[in-house]
């Protein structure tokens, strides 16, 4: 099975709608395969986050007359008698969340095109929820976390200790995110946890703008060579001044590497 196709399937996958076959071989591939298997975990992190902020409501009595009625059309002579009230009460209920779930996540998205918004900040869960906020390397020492990018990122990312401004470097991760690889690197503000997600991305520069995920706030940017997105449930204040802080330091740093 190729990426392609994999990627094709992981969606139903995680909503428990492949034949086994197809979910049999979606493992093996996502066995030998980290890139599809870190999507997979991505996906799930982001389905779980739906889960715990979206509200259950019971289906109203009229949805489950029109239920009833359409399976009843479709169910004739003793098939309509064996229709039990339970079971169309729980299929009124599954169509009524589904609905209601997916015009709520439609309601809470900023409209910005594409699923990149989604995919940092199921990345930023997933990171929270194995417990030490998802980091590979721990080091506070910006010269021990830009080096340890090298080798596993086709790029370099830069990697700055924001300490004196209350942003302290607690360390990285390799993530994947938007179909590639991508830097992760972990902030810590008092009790707060910031997740920055660095990847190549040439064009025009752009300044920062600020967005909300489930409860999270999320501040994205570009410096015309990289674009960055901050994840965390600071205030979303404080999520730009980091952003700021972080900005004027890489550029700083890239402006020093290049004097002779």
């Amino acid at each position: 099975m190729e990426c392609a196709e994999a990627r094709a399937l992981i969606d139903p996958y995680v909503d428990g709608e492949l034949a086994l076959e197809s979910a049999l071989e979606l493992e093996r591939h996502l066995d030998g395969c980290a890139d599809c298997a870190a999507l997979l975990a991505s996906r799930r992190a982001l389905s779980a986050a739906l889960r715990g902020k979206l509200p259950y409501h019971a289906a109203p009595l009229s949805l489950e007359r029109r239920v009833r009625g359409a399976v009843a059309a479709a169910a004739p002579g003793r098939r309509r008698r064996a229709l039990e009230a339970p079971w169309l009460r729980m299929a009124a209920s599954f169509l009524l969340v589904a609905g209601l779930s997916a015009a709520l996540t439609y309601a809470l998205l900023p409209r910005e095109a594409g699923l990149v918004p989604d995919e940092v900040f199921a990345s930023h869960v997933r990171g929270m929820l194995s417990g030490h906020e998802g980091i590979d390397v721990v080091s506070s020492d910006e010269h021990t976390v830009k080096p340890w990018f090298a080798g596993k990122l086709d790029f370099s990312p830069p990697v700055v200790d924001l300490a004196a401004d209350g942003f302290a470097l607690a360390g990285g991760r390799v993530d994947f995110v938007a179909g590639r690889t991508v830097a992760a690197l972990v902030y810590r503000h008092k009790k707060h946890v910031i997740t920055l997600f660095i990847w190549p991305e040439p064009g025009a520069a752009r300044a920062i703008e600020a967005s909300v995920r489930r409860g999270d706030n999320l501040a994205h940017w570009s410096d015309g060579r990289m674009t960055y997105w901050a994840v965390s449930d600071l205030n979303a204040d404080e999520l730009e001044d980091f952003a700021r802080h972080f900005a004027a330091a890489a550029t700083d740093g890239e402006s020093a590497g290049k004097r002779p």
